[in-house]
């Protein structure tokens, strides 16, 4: 049942293609939580520039923002390709509990999908590097779970470990993922390299 706190009928998508004050007061609001990626959505580490639209969903009654997160490719993939949600950040009011993750995460889904309107990319990936001293994967297969179930299994889960999100050999830059192809037999032509979780307990964590 879909609980009041994410009624998808009062929320709305805004896109953004360069930083505005608007956007700001959405990352200042952001910045006020000190977590553990903090430093990701900091004015030099997310430039709203470098992508290919960066979206906020918000609740329409209260203004508040949701969940935000932008469609990337800085040449690091082939033009083709490009990360989906990348610098996603949820904000505290909208946490999930784990009765909630599947209506949350259809939240996500709205932007998910107000992301691909604007853009024409063949592969999508989505990202998510484990946490400090948590590397059994428990979370991401719970996560894995809720959004084939929130996007109707619009997403092949990334069985094959882990895939390079930066050209770095630690484990951050090796990451967790799931992708959505628009053309047909666009992610095998790819065939992108991956690791897995053995090879990556094996590699640095990286700063």
């Amino acid at each position: 049942m879909m609980t009041n706190k994410y009624d998808l009928d009062n929320t709305h998508v805004k896109i953004y293609y360069e930083s505005t004050s608007e956007f700001e007061k959405v990352r200042d609001i952001c910045l006020e939580e000190d977590n553990w990626l903090r430093n990701n959505y900091t004015r030099e580490n997310l430039k709203i520039e470098e992508h290919s639209g960066y979206g906020v969903l918000y609740q329409t009654s209260t203004g508040k923002p949701m969940v935000m997160g932008g469609v990337f490719n800085d040449s690091r993939y082939p033009p083709n390709v490009a990360k989906q949600v990348n610098r996603l950040y949820t904000f505290p009011d909208f946490r999930m509990t784990a009765s909630e993750m599947t209506d949350g995460f259809r939240c996500s889904c709205k932007l998910i999908d107000a992301l691909e309107e604007v853009n024409t990319y063949e592969v999508y990936l989505i990202t998510m590097q484990n946490r400090p001293a948590r590397p059994n994967r428990g979370f991401w297969k719970v996560w894995c779970k809720h959004m084939d179930i929130a996007s109707n299994g619009a997403w092949a889960l990334g069985t094959n470990g882990y895939i390079q999100t930066c050209p770095w050999p630690v484990q951050k830059c090796w990451q967790n993922f799931v992708w959505k192809e628009t053309k047909p037999g666009a992610f095998a032509d790819w065939a992108p390299t991956t690791i897995t979780h053995e090879e990556w307990t094996k590699l640095e964590e990286g700063k």
